[in-house]
């Protein structure tokens, strides 16, 4: 252990409020910028883990690829799926709505 590891951490939420980073003039172009990083660092996570996912099922004779590309969704589970989609894009855009001038144009 070191010092680092007594050091107090903010509460969760604590960052929230406040000054974030600054890479621009513009806080929206900075929470823009954050906002990118983060997505890319999950998208790599994500192509790094199926990656693994599929070598590690190709090594017990599975080829994923394959079974993913060629499987047809039920009627339900495309369904499911679309609002699962809509809901995720929906998220995705809310941040757009919120305006760092409490919504003066």
């Amino acid at each position: 252990m070191n010092a680092m590891d007594d050091a107090p951490r903010p509460s969760i939420g604590a960052e929230i409020g406040g000054p974030g980073r600054a890479y621009f003039d513009s806080v929206v172009t900075d929470n823009l910028l954050d906002a990118f990083l983060e997505l890319a660092a999950e998208v790599w996570t994500l192509k790094d883990r199926h990656d693994r996912l599929e070598r590690a099922l190709g090594e017990l004779g599975i080829d994923a690829a394959r079974l993913v590309e060629t499987r047809v969704p039920s009627a339900e589970e495309a369904a499911e799926r679309k609002v699962a989609r809509e809901a995720f894009v929906a998220r995705l855009f809310e941040s757009f709505l919120r305006r760092p001038d409490g919504g003066a144009r």
